[in-house]
């Protein structure tokens, strides 16, 4: 099950990390910028969730 967590975690950072990309090309056009300012705020917000999921989540085998 932690494997699922895991797996999740780094797909919520990876489609968060693209939208922000998204958000930024947004903010160039002057009738999306405040479109754009929200999908970057969202993008932060969902990889933080992404990344604590995942590092939450993910076990470190050191000997």
């Amino acid at each position: 099950m932690d494997d699922f967590f895991v797996g999740f975690g780094i797909i919520v950072a990876l489609l968060s990390i693209i939208s922000f990309v998204i958000g930024i090309i947004l903010l160039f056009f002057e009738s999306k910028r405040k479109l754009g300012l929200r999908i970057l705020v969202i993008s932060i917000i969902t990889f933080i969730i992404g990344f604590g999921t995942c590092a939450a989540f993910l076990k470190l085998n050191i000997h």
